[in-house]
Order: structure tokens, then sequence, then C-alpha cells
């Protein structure tokens, strides 16, 4: 059922690799996940069919529809690399991609750009039987990334650097569907981050929690934060009208009174409970940051017909 097309290929470097290389690639499954490349070049070894590396020049991107009105999730850059391993029965277990020029998200609104990009993922040898056990993990980092438009915050729309490490628990749902996620929510699935870390404006934050979703399946989280120069922080919300004036000065002082020193490794702030909830990001008792409610679609992502039998 899967469609595939190109408009050349060329074979080199046998007999100790083997080189394909492909021009205009479009690869589309089932569930109408689509994948495309100006230029790709997949290498292997002979005999070791388990491992491929791809090198991909110019445009690449991979994208998935979330609903029937053109709402697309997105992954794509201009140049990059990735390395692939499958299991014996050709599912893959491990991935790692390198980007420049990187674009993610849900289009048409809300579409991260970075400079660079380099993300892995890896799955266990056997599936998570329930909410204990990871079902997948996830490392990233970004650099010079600018956020969109449609979210506003007081820091500004561009962020130096992120990091993330985090493991999804349980069976990894497909987050496109509610009723996928609505049964993994169900079955107390969560998200683990073992690490996030942001450098954006005057907000240099280091924490790890725990993520989920509500009734509603919307975002809630509790995490462990450190914070760096939170003066710096609250005058930025200030400006920004996220916090009154007023408040500034009882703030700074219930964060100087009630946070405890850092015990994040080489962070010298001061920690403070962070939590997700009613659509925004709280230092404490301080909102920093609002993102948009999740609309869930009414109708699934689109499924394309079976290619027909040659």
């Amino acid at each position: 059922g899967y469609q595939i097309t190109y408009d050349q290929r060329e074979l080199f470097c046998f007999p100790r690799h083997v080189i394909f290389r492909f021009t205009n690639v479009k690869w589309q499954n089932t569930n109408n996940i689509g994948f495309h490349a100006d230029d790709i070049d997949i290498a292997a070894t002979p005999w070791q069919w388990r491992k491929f590396d791809a090198k991909f020049t110019h445009h690449v991107e991979i994208d998935a529809p979330v609903d029937e009105d053109g709402h697309t999730l997105i992954l794509g850059g201009e140049n990059g690399r990735a390395h692939v391993e499958l299991d014996p029965d050709g599912f893959w277990r491990f991935s790692r991609v390198s980007l420049t020029q990187a674009k993610l998200g849900q289009t048409p609104n809300y579409v991260v750009l970075a400079e660079s990009l380099e993300a892995s993922a890896e799955r266990p040898e056997k599936p998570a039987a329930d909410h204990t056990q990871v079902g997948l993990t996830l490392h990233g980092n970004a650099e010079n990334v600018t956020l969109p438009a449609d979210i506003p915050s007081p820091f500004g729309l561009k962020m130096a650097r992120l990091d993330v490490d985090l493991r999804v628990m349980g069976a990894v749902p497909d987050f496109r569907r509610r009723d996928s996620t609505d049964i993994w929510n169900k079955d107390m699935g969560v998200v683990d981050f073992d690490r996030l870390r942001t450098e954006w404006g005057p907000l240099k934050l280091t924490a790890k929690g725990t993520m989920g979703f509500d009734d509603d399946l919307q975002p809630e989280g509790a995490f462990a934060g450190a914070v760096e120069n939170h003066q710096a922080v609250l005058k930025a919300l200030m400006e920004h009208d996220f916090i009154a004036k007023r408040q500034e000065a009882m703030l700074n002082s219930a964060l100087s009174l009630f946070a405890k020193p850092s015990k994040f490794e080489n962070d010298s702030g001061i920690e403070i409970p962070i939590t997700v909830q009613l659509g925004g990001l709280f230092l404490g008792p301080v909102r920093i940051f609002t993102f948009p409610e999740i609309e869930w679609p009414q109708n699934p992502p689109p499924a394309s017909a079976p290619a027909p039998a040659p």
C-alpha cells in the first residue's frame, strides 16, 4: 500500500558499500504520512542490512496530516544526515537525524524554525505493557530557534538553545488522534522529562518533571526547575504586562525568600516549582508563557488509498 516515486536513481561504491542516490523522492504510506527529499544518498554495508545511513541535500521534509482541514505536523530542513537501525522484523528500533535550517510543528500557524536541530528516538525491544514501562525515548537539541508569532512571549521570539531528554511511558499513542491519546491518558500514560534546558532571552531554565493530559486532553504537568537571574525574568514579565508593575517587588521578594538554592548540576540559580496548567507555564505563581488550547479534530487524519498492484 505504500507509494514511492523518484526521478532518478544511481548505485555506486559497491562492493565495500552500497549507496543509492535518489532524486526527487516522494514516499507515502497508508496513513497518508509523506516524505519528500530533493536529493538523498542511502548507504549500507553489504550483509548488514539492519543499519542504514542517509545524507540529505537541498530540501527534505516529512509530514503527517492531523485532520481534513489542512493542519499538518511537519519536520524538515535544507541539509542533514540520518541513521536508522532496524530490528529483525524490519521495524525501526533507533533513529537519529540532524538538520540545518530546520522547521517543525503544526502548519499553518505553529511552526518553529531552528538553524540546527539534532534528535534521536529509540524504541524498546518489546513494546511497553503498561505505564510503568518506557514506550519511546527521545533526545533533542536545537540552536537559534525562532518561535511562531502566534504564541506571545515576554522573552521574545528568539531562543538561543533548547535541550530536552524525555521518555514516553506506556504504549505510544497516535498523538494526532483524540481517541488514541484518550486511551493512553486513561491508562495513566505520561511523558517523563529527564532534562529540559532552555536559554531564552533573560530566561535560563533547567528542569525535570512529568507531563500528561487532564480529562479534557489539555496539557498539565509539574516540574522541579532552576532559574538563573530571576530578577531579569521578572523585569521582562513586567515590561510585557505579564505581571502588574506593583507586583514586581512582592514577587521578587517571595521568590528570593521561598526559593531554594539550585541542586541541578552546573546551575547557579534558584530552584522553584514549575507547573503547566490552564494554558500556561508557571514559575511558582507567575505565568511566564501561554499556549493555545489543543483543538482536537472532529475528523481523523485522512488515509490514502492503497497503491494499485503493478
